[in-house]
């Protein structure tokens, strides 16, 4: 039982953690977002600054260039495609990253299994937390969006987790992980709760298994890469907040937009990579 929770241990207390500071806490902080943001990046940047070493490990000096010029393409693309559609590019980045988050952290289980965990990661927030949700997304594509959709995303999220812990080996942990995501979501926000998600749950089982399976720590790759990304981030923010009257919530909900827009961004060519590794490995 141990061996089976303990790669969860750090989700399920942060959780907690997160869950004792919603209940003492009379209302949100204005910081939340940009905590949340913050913290989304720094645990994010490094599982994905990783793929340096992926590359590194599994093509050739020819063909390295060639990855690594097709990866920042890639990037490019999708940023660019963000800026000119972001409702569309929105609702590709969740299809996208729903799939990826089954797969990534369930690499060993089913496909059903992997689809209807992203699916639940993705959609239970619509349920738990529609008004964040819908606000939320309405600062990341800088545009209204209906409830409508945001119910349709609940009720698809709801099935998810119904359908995934139907089909779980250990049922007991699939419910233990999805009802505090749940109740992070529900008491704290939509953000608080994936950023509990992805920071102490996704990123660090994505990064020791890569580890582990190529023998490599790449610390400070890892660093070097992370730093400038966040560099990159850092510097569109402040230009922004160099604008006459821009206030602390305009700060906020840019970075939080930026954010979203570079794990957009970096996420498709991450997807890629890691399918191709795998493929490799297998």
């Amino acid at each position: 039982m141990r061996s089976v929770v303990k790669p969860y241990a750090g989700f399920l207390l942060g959780s907690v953690t997160v869950l004792c500071a919603a209940i003492w806490a009379v209302e949100h902080s204005s910081l939340l977002i940009f905590v949340c943001s913050v913290l989304i990046l720094l645990a994010g940047l490094p599982h994905g600054a990783y793929d340096w070493v992926i590359m590194r490990a599994h093509y050739k000096k020819g063909q390295l260039g060639a990855v690594v010029a097709g990866y920042v393409a890639l990037v490019l693309s999708v940023i660019a495609l963000w800026l000119i559609a972001p409702q569309t590019l929105l609702i590709v980045f969740l299809a996208y990253s729903a799939y990826h988050f089954g797969d990534s952290d369930l690499p060993n289980a089913s496909l059903l299994h992997q689809v209807t965990w992203g699916m639940a990661i993705i959609g239970l927030p619509g349920l738990l937390a529609g008004a964040d949700v819908q606000a939320l997304f309405s600062v990341l594509t800088e545009s209204s969006i209906a409830s409508a959709p945001i119910t349709a995303l609940g009720i698809m999220g709801c099935i998810a987790a119904f359908t995934h812990v139907c089909s779980a080996p250990e049922r007991w942990v699939a419910v233990g992980l999805l009802v505090a995501y749940g109740l992070v979501c529900w008491a704290a926000g939509a953000l608080a709760g994936f950023a509990c998600y992805f920071a102490l749950l996704h990123s660090p089982i994505h990064l020791t298994r890569w580890r582990h399976a190529l023998n490599q720590q790449g610390t400070a790759t890892i660093l070097m890469l992370s730093l400038v990304v966040m560099g990159a981030i850092t510097a569109a923010v402040w230009m922004s907040a160099a604008e006459p009257a821009v206030t602390f919530e305009t700060i906020n909900q840019t970075t939080f937009r930026y954010t979203f827009i570079a794990l957009a961004a970096l996420t498709v060519p991450h997807m890629v990579l890691l399918s191709n590794a795998n493929r490799r490995i297998h």
